[in-house]
């Protein structure tokens, strides 16, 4: 399986991740999280060589916001950017289907 910007996957079961947080300020954020069976995520950069994860835009981004990031980091709106996924690329090659043809 080849893991690219861009493609899309779908978790087959419940995924540990860590949801990491974007702010306008010298500073990143994260929270360790599960991804639910079921959601859909899209890669959002090539993994160097030898990465153990990737970055990835939830599909669903609005509704898990909600429940992935604390109201006091969502109610910071001059500083905070919104949030993205770090998957651990070995539980996308065996917790994950390919939504994209390769």
């Amino acid at each position: 399986m080849t893991i690219n910007t861009g493609h899309r996957y779908r978790a087959l079961q419940d995924l540990n991740i860590t949801c990491m947080t974007s702010w306008s300020a010298p500073f990143t954020g994260g929270y360790e999280r599960v991804l639910p069976a079921g959601e859909i995520f899209r890669i959002i950069n090539d993994p160097p060589e030898k990465a153990t994860a990737v970055y990835a835009d939830a599909e669903n981004y609005k509704k898990l916001h909600k429940t992935f990031i604390p109201l006091s980091d969502r109610m910071r709106f001059i500083f905070y950017r919104g949030y993205y996924l770090c998957i651990k690329i070995k539980d996308i090659e065996e917790k994950c289907e390919s939504l994209d043809s390769d």
